[in-house]
């Protein structure tokens, strides 16, 4: 197989794998990402055909991988490890020294012969909330472009890398961006967006003022339905989901290789970005 970097006129391709697989990414999605990082997006070819793909994104010290997939009749012949050889030889090019991904059931034994070790799952929930009794107001504050330096700080320390990139992106398209501010600084932050025929919570981080975040933001969207994925090891957002109404419908398992230093704080991650950008 012939690993190539992929390109605009791969979206398309991207787009029926995507749609294939019910992933429900569309095309200008993936056209978004290969923007987002086009040295790190490659197409698997066998005799002229692209047959797979992988994502990659570089934060420094951690790398993350994603939409590793392969075209059906392809699968078996070790084209998915190569590409996902490919995208890990990227990031550790790039100053990585812990990759990380989310990996669906049925990827998860392929990334285990690769190194990467389990550690914890995610649980993605969806349906529509609960009404809102009040919107909260005091701590929380609208999320401006001038907190992005400030939430950048916050988020490394929970995440456990710089995501200002895709923040900064993020925070362009969600329509809902919430900042828990008080005398202490920075407690949380929570963004969603439109996606399709509900709303996409995430991320949602927090050390403090996590249920008045998600009531502002429930307020927000109005009675629309959500969805979002939440990590198992995080007690506290569980019950705020299921006090919600949400009810559990996917999970995946988080997994990294190399120093688990860079796995952060996962106990302060509420919701997710998306399996794409961690």
């Amino acid at each position: 197989m012939l690993v190539r970097p992929f390109s605009l006129r791969d979206v398309a391709f991207a787009a029926r794998l995507s749609a294939f697989e019910g992933w429900g990414l569309a095309a200008n999605e993936y056209e978004n990402l290969a923007h987002f990082e086009p040295h790190g997006c490659f197409v698997g070819e066998v005799d002229g055909e692209a047959v797979g793909m992988v994502l990659a994104i570089s934060y420094g010290k951690l790398g993350w991988i994603s939409a590793l997939v392969v075209k059906r009749p392809y699968r078996g012949c070790g084209y998915g490890s190569a590409l996902l050889r490919t995208a890990v030889a990227y990031l550790l090019d790039h100053g990585a020294r812990t990759v990380g991904l989310d990996a669906s059931p049925d990827l998860a034994d392929l990334y285990v012969r690769a190194g990467f070790a389990p550690a914890f799952d995610i649980l993605y929930f969806r349906g529509q909330p609960r009404p809102a009794a009040s919107a909260h107001n005091g701590p929380i504050l609208p999320f401006k472009a001038r907190d992005l330096h400030a939430v950048t700080m916050f988020d490394w320390a929970c995440f456990g890398a710089n995501r200002e990139r895709v923040l900064r992106a993020l925070l362009r398209l969600s329509p809902v961006a919430l900042l828990a501010q008080d005398d202490a600084g920075v407690g949380g932050y929570l963004m969603a967006r439109r996606t399709h025929d509900h709303w996409t919570v995430g991320p949602w981080v927090c050390t403090r003022l996590a249920e008045a975040l998600l009531q502002q933001a429930v307020a927000s969207i109005g009675p629309e339905p959500l969805r979002l994925g939440v990590p198992a090891v995080n007690a506290s957002a569980l019950r705020l989901v299921r006090e919600q109404g949400l009810e559990e419908y996917y999970r995946e398992t988080r997994m990294y290789h190399g120093d688990p230093e860079g796995v952060g704080h996962p106990e302060t991650i509420y919701a997710v970005t998306g399996s794409d950008k961690g």
